[in-house]
């Protein structure tokens, strides 16, 4: 189809398995007159704001950020900086997980565990692989968790938003301590002085 229509680049968003079925996988299968370049979305999102063709106002996203790494992007395809020269350039108040990067844990919903619901399975996930996760929000965060005081975990991807939804509602993380969570677009468009203020709204899962 995306020959049909004469696509020259095919642009991915904040998805890590769209990444990697067709960056990794796809790149290696539909190959000669089925191919068709792709990009993350991350790198391009980093080119648009470093070039200030965006008006952006960092005092916007003037709360806590943190950045989860998820695994399909960051530690199978390496593009880890893209996405932390955003932040640093939107996000004046950004701090970083321990470990992140390729060190970075995973979501907790990974290898479809995001998806799984049957018998006790989303208990033991939150209660085990998602446990580690929360711990490890909440050290970033560790110097303030007054629930007045709004802080966001940022997800580039759809999967691990989920997976964090799941978490900081299971834990009630908005009410307790105020942690939220978003992807990246949301905080460039947040900053954009042509929109209107207010875009990323906090409000408890």
């Amino acid at each position: 189809m995306a020959k049909k229509l004469g696509v020259k680049k095919i642009v991915l968003g904040e998805c890590g398995h769209a990444h990697k079925s067709m960056m990794v996988i796809a790149d290696r299968v539909l190959t000669g007159d089925l191919h068709i370049p792709c990009e993350s979305s991350l790198t391009l999102l980093d080119d648009i704001v470093a070039s200030d063709r965006l008006k952006l106002d960092p005092a916007r996203n003037d709360f806590p950020v943190t950045l989860h790494d998820p695994c399909n992007l960051v530690r199978l395809m390496g593009i880890v900086e893209p996405q932390r020269r955003i932040l640093r350039k939107i996000a004046p108040r950004f701090r970083e997980m321990a470990p992140h990067g390729v060190h970075n844990y995973c979501c907790g919903g990974g290898s479809g565990f995001a998806i799984m619901s049957g018998h006790n399975f989303a208990e033991w996930r939150m209660r085990v692989a998602s446990r580690r996760k929360f711990r490890q929000i909440l050290d970033a965060f560790r110097d303030d968790l007054d629930p007045s005081h709004p802080k966001y975990v940022c997800a580039p991807c759809s999967n691990c938003k989920g997976a964090i939804r799941d978490i900081l509602r299971y834990y009630q993380a908005g009410s307790k301590v105020g942690i939220y969570y978003g992807g990246l677009a949301e905080l460039i468009v947040n900053a954009m002085r042509d929109v209107k203020p207010g875009f990323v709204t906090f409000e408890a899962v």
